[in-house]
C-alpha cells in the first residue's frame, strides 16, 4: 500500500465516522410510536435528558412529564460563560434561554414521545426575555439539532419496542 492510499483510506473513514444520522433515521425518531408502557416510554425521555447533559427541574410520572433546567445559550447555540456568583455574562447580541420538556402521548394503540423547545430571547437593551414560539422564524437553528439529539436518543433506548406508523384515515372513511 502507498501512502497515498493509507491517507485516503484513512480519510474515508474517519469521514464516515463522522457522519450524523441520515434524515430518514431522524425522521424515524421524531414520529416514532412504541409499544411499550407509557412508564417506560416516560423513563426513555428523563433518561434521555440525561443522557444530553440536561439537569432535571421537574418529572413527573403522573402526567408523564419532565421539564430540563433552563440554560442560557449565546445566539449561536455556543453555553454562555457566567461570572463568578453564576450569573449569565451577556454580550451585545443579548442570549437565548432554552428549556426543553419531554412528554408521553397515547396514540392509538401505542405511546409516543413529544419534545417541546421552551425559547425566550433576550435582546440587549431590554430588560425581560421575549419568548419565540415553536415553529417562528426567529426561533435559532440550532435548537432543532438539541430536539433531535433528544428523540433520538429515546428512539435508540426504545427501538426494539418501535410500532408500525399509524395508519393513514382512508378517504371517504
Amino acid at each position: 500500500m502507498t501512502l497515498r492510499s493509507i491517507v485516503l483510506s484513512l480519510f474515508a473513514v474517519f469521514a464516515l465516522v463522522a457522519c450524523g444520522p441520515s434524515a430518514a433515521q431522524l425522521q424515524t425518531a421524531r414520529t416514532a410510536r412504541y409499544q411499550a408502557s407509557a412508564s417506560e416510554v416516560f423513563q426513555a425521555g428523563v433518561a434521555a435528558l440525561k443522557a444530553n447533559n440536561y439537569k432535571l427541574k421537574s418529572a413527573d410520572a403522573v402526567t408523564a412529564r419532565a421539564l430540563a433546567e433552563e440554560r442560557w445559550y449565546e445566539v449561536d447555540g455556543t453555553t454562555m460563560s457566567r461570572d463568578s456568583e453564576g450569573r449569565p455574562q451577556m454580550t451585545n447580541a443579548g442570549g437565548i434561554l432554552f428549556a426543553v420538556e419531554v412528554g408521553v402521548v397515547a396514540d392509538g394503540d401505542a405511546f409516543r414521545v413529544e419534545v417541546i423547545p421552551h425559547v425566550w430571547r433576550k435582546r440587549d437593551g431590554s430588560s425581560l426575555p421575549e419568548p419565540i414560539k415553536p415553529g417562528a422564524v426567529e426561533m435559532p437553528g440550532w435548537v432543532a439539532g438539541k430536539l433531535d439529539n433528544l428523540h433520538l436518543s429515546v428512539y435508540e433506548a426504545l427501538k426494539a419496542k418501535a410500532a408500525a406508523p399509524a395508519a393513514a384515515p382512508t378517504p371517504g372513511a
